[in-house]
Formats: C-alpha cells, structure tokens, sequence
C-alpha cells in the first residue's frame, strides 16, 4: 500500500469521518472563510496553530476539496509551509501538489465504484470532483486502470 493511501486510512479510522471540515475540527485546525479573489485556499502554521482559509465564494462541494487539499499539506508535508516554498525554489511545487491531490483522490473516492460503462467524466460528475482527481486515483488503482 502506498504511504499516502495508509495515511488516508488511518486518519479516516481515527477521526471516523471523511468530512473535511470534521477532520479539521478533530485535527484542532483552525478553518476561516474569506472570500479570496484569485486563491481557493491557503494554509498556514506558526506556532502549534494550523489555520486553512478557504474561499467561500467556491461553491460547496468545492471548498471540501479545497479543505481535503490543505488538511493534505499539513498531514504529507508538516515541516512545509508555502513562504518557506517561495523563499527556496529548490522544492519540488508539483509533486507536493500531486501528492496532496493523491491524498484528496483517495479521501474522496476510495469507497466509490463506477457504474457499470461510466465514463471517468460522468464518474467525476457524479461525485463532483474535477476529472484530475479520478484520472490520480484511476492511475493509482490498479483494479479501476481497466474499468474506464
């Protein structure tokens, strides 16, 4: 099993909940809304205090993806903050994103199954994650690689 996908399964069997905004609560995150114009949403630690703004402009489905993607960060990458990013561009951007999308992907879908000729856009409809998030999981799942 793929360190992320154990990290998803247990954080899930821990909490006893996928609802983004219940794990923060469990993790003592603290979450603000703010209707940010050009970000979804941000994290920030300092201290032993984790704060996750999101945009609550985003429809709802939208900011729980945006919540799972922060809550993400701060599991996959706890030693990581985006101003240390920007000050030493030597860090990887797109692999921490990939990872934190594979940990959404896999908070998000894992107990979900395609329907029977579903398309990966109708399965992604469905479920009302974008389509980036299902072709992540479907490359990281074996079994659901030959379903779409």
């Amino acid at each position: 099993m793929h360190w992320i996908s154990r990290e998803v399964k247990e954080l899930a069997a821990k909490y006893r909940t996928t609802n983004p905004f219940e794990l923060a609560d469990c993790l003592d995150y603290l979450l603000i809304e703010f209707p940010f114009k050009k970000i979804r949403g941000m994290l920030l630690v300092t201290d032993d205090i984790t704060c996750i703004g999101y945009n609550n402009t985003l429809p709802r489905h939208l900011q729980y993806l945006v919540v799972y993607h922060e809550i993400a960060h701060r599991i996959l990458h706890p030693e990581i903050n985006y101003f240390m990013l920007l000050e030493n561009t030597h860090f990887n951007l797109g692999k921490f994103e990939y990872q934190a999308d594979k940990f959404v992907a896999e908070l998000v879908l894992s107990e979900r199954v395609p329907r029977s000729g579903e398309t990966i856009y109708e399965f992604a409809a469905r479920y009302e994650v974008p389509v980036k998030l299902v072709e992540i999981f479907v490359n990281n799942n074996k079994i659901l690689k030959s379903t779409f």
